[in-house]
């Protein structure tokens, strides 16, 4: 096997509407928003909802659905890999590695009713004791990431001895999205599989050494984001020109497991199996913020 020839075209050409051969390194992104006040920017279509203040009450939704597709691995924690065969990139074209259709984000502001001038405790010494907080916060949802199921690295060796290219096996069934931290797809040489889904049976099939299979490029999809932030503040001011707040930010509210990709290796007793996380457990900080 060789490599493809030509260099990447650069993804900046697509991002402002350059178009160019669908070559190895070309990225193609398509997205389109359903709702809402949309705008064009930069390859992707995001609608917003108009933020308006009332009653100390601010809030803001932005949906957007788009699509990437490419045909190289992005540089992230876990990618697709190179073509398997490299004389024939078209057939890895397929999701981008950081390919997300769906997010959707809500904030909001949201200034408590204590304190001079609001509606509750606006006068006496109390008022300047409970006077001032105010609450944000952002809630995202994102679409799981995709991935390619691979056939193991004693495979991908027999294709390209440099390890440069991935190994897919031959899908001769359904794969099924089991969902389960133990088992995220099914394969039966996971004991967590048989025992959430017994009734069911392989989609994949591993191919003889020197040979290619027949999966394509990311063609499952890992865990979805689903993640709260939150901050108290509390404002006090010392002149009209100067003032300090102060800052008790949480991150991840909630608590919610963001669970990383689980494992592509479908030669292995740990397939589908998810060992690692994409993002944090709660993480609270405090801060003072002097504004002039």
């Amino acid at each position: 096997l060789r490599s493809q020839p030509g260099m990447p075209i650069p993804k900046l050409l697509y991002a402002y509407g350059m178009s160019g051969p669908r070559t190895a390194g070309a990225s193609i992104i398509w997205s389109h928003a359903i709702s809402g006040r949309c705008a064009r920017d930069v390859g992707d279509r995001r609608c917003t909802s108009p933020s308006r203040f009332r009653n100390g009450l601010g809030m803001r939704l932005a949906y957007t659905y788009s699509r990437s597709m490419d045909n190289t691995p992005q540089e992230l924690e876990s990618n697709s890999g190179s073509a398997p065969d490299g004389r024939d990139y078209r057939s890895w074209f397929g999701p981008s590695d950081f390919d997300s259709p769906h997010r959707l984000a809500i904030s909001y502001i949201y200034e408590l009713p204590f304190g001079r001038n609001r509606k509750v405790v606006n006068s006496g010494a109390l008022s300047y004791i409970v006077g001032g907080f105010k609450t944000s916060g952002v809630y995202t949802f994102a679409s799981g990431r995709p991935f390619t199921v691979s056939s193991g690295g004693s495979i991908a060796s027999t294709l390209d001895v440099f390890g440069a290219g991935a190994a897919t096996p031959n899908r001769i069934g359904t794969p099924t999205i089991v969902g389960d931290v133990d088992c995220w797809y099914y394969v039966a040489k996971n004991s967590s599989c048989g025992a959430l889904q017994p009734n069911l049976t392989d989609a994949y099939q591993l191919q003889n050494p020197g040979f290619l299979g027949n999966v394509g490029r990311n063609t499952l999809r890992g865990p979805h984001t689903n993640v709260l932030d939150s901050a108290l503040m509390r404002d006090f001011p010392i002149r009209e020109s100067l003032g300090m707040q102060f800052r008790w930010e949480v991150f991840n509210l909630t608590n919610t497991v963001q669970f990383g990709q689980p494992s592509n290796n479908f030669s292995s007793s740990s397939a589908g199996k998810i060992t690692s996380l994409a993002g944090d457990p709660r993480v609270m900080q405090f801060a003072l913020r002097l504004a002039f």
